[in-house]
């Protein structure tokens, strides 16, 4: 296939893909079939027309031959004079008159047997009184059967065939045909134009996001779409992606401070050790001095560790073929254990930490992801309750539902710091680093544990009175 014949194929195709095509398709389709329709109707009235006002004359004339055969009764001499005097033209169609006694022509108009014999226009009835039929020569008539009385006469009724020559009215049809056919043409070309104009306007809107998106980049997020003068469904259709882009907004600004807060993260680490390494090396020292160098780096290397394995499980979390291991645990007893293992450390700070919860009450959660969870909620808690103060777990069910509470009565939240404390690396006090307040990733993974089991997590906060975190897991059986 030679590249010509290819890409007229594909310029082909793009038109049949275009939408401006097939709207302007459907358009003059449906345009042009109403016209049709409504030109053939016109077309039949006109016809329909013609053949009642046929079918009058031919009764006029039938009741002129009624009122002669009462005035002269039983004298077929005068009546067959009646009927050959008939006119052959009668308002510019030729008409024509029979009478018959059962299969006896009595009298007829001259010449008629020539084009319409007695036993055609009978085979031809149908046993309708009023038709249309094609005489011998091909002319259409519109015919006329029916019986009347004849006072006086041997029979008390006789036949009578009436036909109507239709050459007038087929003229009439056929001029009517020749300027519709016309019509048509020139309505179908001017459906095909306005469809084109309607369709090209009706995309202008559709071509207007396609050039606003197109603008839209990593850089450029902060712009949207003008939804003002776009029909209601383009409108919500702007709404919609003027949304998505400001989740992709958001989500960029988070990544964009994820990636510097990392950055900043792994520098103080790194530069604390590079510069320890360079102030022991810059002379000769000591083995207590190069000892105290290793356990300063070791907590450097310490934290690292720990900072890589909280980004690693955030990571893992966010992958949507995550697992996790379920079990059914006593929720009680996971509480107790974890007051177990914290309450040593809650001692030397002087807090209490206490435990609340229904005996029985069973969950099915991943073990460790919980103990995880919770645990990071007390270490905060830890840290940020001044001595003297209290720390509960409190675990109860609502509903349905499996709450977790880790209530303390520390220095509290700003409300504006409210919506930000699952934010990673983020820290309510700027003023502590990660060498004295970890890594700022704790409530995030927190989030990203209820997330993996389905549920959800709600912080509460009031300055100077306390803070209280809630976990809420659906009841999986």
């Amino acid at each position: 296939m030679s590249s010509k014949t290819a890409d007229k194929k594909k310029k082909g195709r793009i038109w049949v893909d275009s939408l401006a095509a097939r709207m302007t398709i459907w358009y003059a389709l449906s345009a042009f079939v109403l016209v049709l329709t409504a030109s053939g109707f016109l077309y039949r009235a006109l016809s329909e027309s013609l053949d009642h006002e046929n079918d009058h004359l031919l009764s006029e004339n039938l009741e002129n031959l009624t009122a002669y055969m009462k005035k002269n009764p039983n004298d077929v001499e005068d009546l067959k004079q009646f009927v050959g005097e008939t006119p052959k033209w009668y308002r510019t169609v030729s008409f024509w008159t029979r009478i018959m006694d059962g299969d006896l022509v009595l009298t007829e108009t001259p010449g008629m047997s020539n084009s319409l014999p007695s036993t055609f226009v009978s085979a031809a009835s149908k046993k309708e009184k009023n038709f249309t039929i094609l005489s011998l020569e091909g002319q259409p008539f519109r015919v006329l059967l029916t019986q009347v009385e004849w006072p006086g006469y041997v029979h008390p009724t006789i036949n009578v065939q009436m036909g109507l020559d239709l050459g007038a009215d087929e003229k009439i049809l056929k001029r009517f045909r020749k300027r519709l056919f016309i019509a048509l043409g020139f309505s179908l070309f001017a459906c095909a134009l306005v469809g084109w104009w309607m369709a090209h306007r009706g995309i202008r809107p559709v071509k207007k996001i396609a050039e606003t998106t197109a603008r839209i980049s990593s850089s450029t997020l902060y712009e949207r779409l003008d939804r003002s003068g776009l029909p209601s469904e383009l409108s919500d259709l702007a709404a919609t992606f003027n949304g998505m882009l400001d989740r992709l907004e958001d989500s960029f600004d988070r990544l964009s401070r994820f990636s510097s807060d990392i950055a900043h993260e792994l520098r103080t680490p790194l530069q604390n050790l590079r510069g320890e390494a360079e102030v022991v090396l810059s002379k000769e020292r000591g083995p207590g001095e190069y000892q105290d160098l290793l356990g300063s780096s070791l907590e450097e290397y310490h934290r690292l560790s720990n900072l890589i394995d909280s980004l690693l499980f955030l990571a893992r979390a966010e992958n949507p073929e995550t697992q996790i291991q379920r079990e059914d645990l006593d929720l009680k007893k996971e509480l107790d254990l974890l007051q177990d293992f914290y309450g040593p450390s809650a001692g030397e700070w002087g807090l209490a930490l206490r435990v609340e919860a229904v005996e029985g009450l069973r969950v099915n959660l991943d073990r460790s992801l919980f103990q995880r969870a919770v645990g990071n909620l007390v270490e905060n808690a830890l840290k940020h309750t001044p001595p003297g103060g209290k720390i509960l777990l409190k675990a109860s069910d609502a509903d349905g539902t499996l709450c977790v509470e880790v209530s303390d009565t520390g220095r509290g939240i700003p409300p504006e710091q409210l919506s930000r404390v699952f934010d990673r690396f983020y820290r309510v006090d700027p003023s502590r680093s990660s060498s004295s307040g970890g890594t700022g990733l704790g409530l995030s993974i927190v989030k990203s544990i209820m997330e993996l089991h389905g549920g959800t997590v709600k912080i509460q906060s009031e300055p100077a009175k306390g803070t209280t975190v809630i976990l809420l897991f659906p009841r999986i059986p």
